[in-house]
């Protein structure tokens, strides 16, 4: 592959791609957040608390970091100014090394107009061990970050960040763009190897792995969880990654491997399957504890209940025909929104609820939980007290906010006899 002809093809292509789709939708968010004034508050809480929270650990990281420069690991400073004017920056970068208490890592980060590049001590530590490619590695990878604009840009792109999936695509594929540049850059496929394999296992035993076998993990390791794993991490599985730069840069002589996809086709149906059985059983709990309501009503009592629900509770007829005599108000709610019609529904009290719909009760009545005495009925299974609303005028299309009517519940319940007198 010509010098030109692989420079110009660095940028690994599901970037792009992905750029494309994130940028979108992140606009989109933002404009429906800017049309309103609550939401351009929003936007600039989030602006703020993601400048303030960053401003604090720069400031940590400025003035605790050892910064390098020609005074300070002067031979790691001109290398890095040398890659740094290779890969066209045009302003090089603040570079600074922290302790990290035996982690291995790196990051490019941005504060206002200036570029930095964070390097946990652990990696530095490899230059005393004859290990300075892979260091350069390392910072090359995160120059590229910054040449790609991949920080600059991280404001605009984070309300698709919180996107499932689609934020992690984007990233991973930066990541691979960001291994081919620092591997390009510091003219060295196997400094890039180890470096990445470092990353795995460690400063000490990095050099000991055999970098094929390690590769044909992604053929002996694999299945439902591992494919989840990456999808939901922002980098690449580390033999992922070194088998892509094998392949970009040596694809004649890398063996090529095959990640077996049948384990994550079933985990992905037995995913999708649990999904459809717990929300079918929420689902019917939901339905459950609302058919169960009226119980717990009796138990605990219910604030705001007049002597009128309580004798139609209590299918008291001669007590509900005083209490009407004497001017109680038929149709008068509780803290729930029931009457005294919904109590004698919830009792299965047929006779008081005979009495209350001759004095002029509402069948449709509808509580706080979106019931009408009707549904009630559904849920009691009282075919007899069914028949006795709908002769009365209750109304069997009312839909509640589930989008369910009273014959609705009855073909979930299961009640053919209900179902045949509800039916529209």
């Amino acid at each position: 592959m010509r010098e030109e002809s692989l420079r110009d093809q660095l940028v690994f292509p599901k970037e792009n791609i992905y750029f494309a789709f994130v940028v979108l939708l992140s606009i989109l968010t933002y404009i429906y957040l800017a049309i309103s004034i609550v939401g351009i508050i929003i936007i600039l809480a989030i602006i703020f608390l993601s400048v303030t929270l960053h401003g604090i650990m720069v400031g940590g990281i400025r003035r605790n970091g050892v910064r390098v420069s020609e005074n300070q690991f002067p031979d790691l400073y001109e290398k890095a100014v040398l890659t740094a004017k290779d890969m066209g920056l045009t302003v090089m970068p603040d570079i600074y090394v922290i302790e990290s208490e035996g982690m291995l890592n790196a990051f490019a980060t941005r504060f206002f107009r200036n570029n930095m590049v964070v390097l946990y001590s652990g990696i530095v530590e490899l230059i005393e061990r004859e290990a300075e490619k892979e260091v350069l590695f390392v910072l090359a990878h995160e120059f590229a970050h910054l040449k790609r604009k991949h920080v600059i840009i991280s404001i605009l792109l984070l309300p698709a960040m919180w996107i499932p999936f689609l934020g992690s695509a984007y990233l991973r594929a930066c990541e691979y763009t960001c291994d081919r540049y620092a591997a390009y850059y510091i003219q060295s496929i196997d400094a890039a190897k180890d470096a990445l394999t470092m990353l795995a296992i460690g400063k000490e035993l990095y050099p000991k792995v055999n970098k094929q076998a390690y590769m044909e993990q992604l053929q002996t390791e694999h299945g439902f969880f591992v494919w989840l794993n990456e999808k939901l991490s922002t980098h690449p599985h580390l033999p992922k990654r070194i088998y892509a730069l094998s392949r970009f840069f040596s694809e004649d002589s890398t063996v090529e491997l095959h990640e077996p996809k049948g384990k994550v086709w079933i985990g992905l149906f037995g995913a999708m399957l649990s999904v459809v059985i717990l929300s079918a059983g929420i689902w019917g709990g939901y339905k459950t504890l609302k058919k169960m309501d009226f119980w717990a009503e009796m138990a605990l009592g219910v604030e705001g209940a007049t002597p009128l629900m309580n004798a139609a509770s209590e299918n008291d007829v001669e007590t509900i025909q005083k209490l009407l005599a004497d001017g109680a108000d038929v149709n008068e709610l509780d803290e729930e929104g029931s009457t005294a019609l919904h109590w004698t529904v919830y009792n299965g009290n047929t006779e008081a609820a005979s009495i209350l719909l001759e004095n002029g009760a509402d069948p449709n009545t509808v509580d706080i939980y979106e019931s009408t005495p009707l549904m009630s009925s559904v849920f009691n299974d009282d075919i007899e007290m069914a028949e006795l609303l709908l002769q009365n005028g209750a109304d069997p299309a009312f839909v509640d906010s589930e989008g369910y009517t009273a014959y609705k519940y009855a073909e979930e319940y299961g009640n053919v006899d209900l179902m045949e007198i509800l039916k529209p």
